[in-house]
């Protein structure tokens, strides 16, 4: 028998995957395959052959480190002899497994001298590096026992606490008359902080009006249907005992664009060479900016054509001597 194709001298999967080793060999009469694993012969379940491309494959379903990781060989022998392939050195690769032992709740409220410890394993195929960090600084771990990585405080002291960090602010938010509107802010600190909603500087309880939430370090206020008498300035007011903060957004509340003709002008006769005018009012909050248009396309750019606004909200378009070019349609 000749392998015209090897097996790879080095091979990597990840756990749980499969993986299918294969050589391509020529003989007559066909050779049978032996595949070893350890130098221990493999059963012969997961052993197969394509007679198309002469090639003799070893399925590995699975993969994991305990049973997979190892070198595998494959002896073909005939009636005229036997070759053996080069070994291939199976590595399965295992991703790093953290589990949190304590505390049980991602936010936890200390005490002042009570005890305090976070405790987690770390395990992996190779020891991974594990850092611990408090605020952006790195901390040293208390003990490490194998796979146990633990940080003790035996006495919680002023110092150990977290400054205030707003790291999503308030930020203005427009909404339409009648829908209601939201604002989020993200602020993580020890001890936990109390954030109080005002409005116009009187503060905001939970009401049908007004909903206050807080889901972890995300504090929200929403107000609902919100109408005119609802616009103005909000202020957070964020204060864990130790340090606080303020954070101010406006809340707008608009109306969609509302158009009336300021006279019947579905249909509007010119006489050639007089000036004549159409007029539109609109009305909505904040103000429409008005663009017209003729037969679909912007108004050509000349002399003849001009636009004005009054206070009211009335648009008024002036045509200067009338030409039979002008005939359609006027948005």
């Amino acid at each position: 028998p000749l392998i015209t194709t090897q097996l790879p001298k080095q091979e990597e999967t990840v756990s749980g995957k499969d993986v299918t080793l294969r050589v391509v060999v020529r003989g007559s009469p066909r050779p049978e395959a032996q595949w070893f694993f350890n130098d221990t012969p493999i059963a012969p379940e997961n052993i197969s052959y394509d007679e198309e491309k002469s090639e003799y494959q070893l399925l590995l379903k699975n993969t994991s480190v305990a049973v997979n990781e190892g070198t595998y060989r494959v002896v073909l022998k005939n009636d005229l002899g036997e070759t053996e392939s080069t070994p291939c050195v199976l590595t399965v690769l295992e991703p790093v497994k953290l589990t949190k032992i304590a505390p049980t709740s991602d936010v936890v409220d200390l005490k002042v001298g009570e005890p305090f410890e976070i405790l987690f394993d770390v395990g992996g195929k190779e020891a991974p590096k594990v850092q611990l960090t408090k605020d952006g600084k790195e901390v040293k771990f208390s003990s490490v026992e194998g796979t146990r990585h633990v940080y003790s405080v035996p006495e919680v002291k002023p110092e150990h606490q977290a400054p205030l960090s707003v790291s999503q602010s308030l930020t203005d938010i427009n909404v339409l008359l009648g829908q209601p509107g939201t604002f989020n802010l993200t602020c993580d600190a020890f001890p936990t902080p109390k954030v109080t909603w005002l409005f116009n500087d009187t503060e905001l309880k939970n009401s049908p009006k007004h909903k206050i939430e807080s889901k972890q370090n995300v504090f929200s206020l929403t107000i609902n249907k919100c109408d005119h008498p609802d616009v103005g300035t909000y202020r957070a007011h964020i204060d864990n005992g130790i340090d606080k903060t303020e954070q101010t957004a406006k809340l707008h509340v608009g109306v969609k664009p509302k158009v009336e003709a300021a006279k019947p002008a579905n249909e509007q006769s010119a006489v050639i060479g007089q000036d004549t005018q159409i007029s539109w009012k609109f009305s909505g909050i904040e103000k429409p900016q008005v663009t017209w248009l003729f037969n679909g396309q912007p108004l050509p750019t000349n002399e003849r054509f001009q636009i004005n606004e009054t206070d009211d909200g009335t648009s008024t378009l002036s045509i200067r001597h009338a030409e039979l070019t002008d005939k359609g349609v006027y948005t």
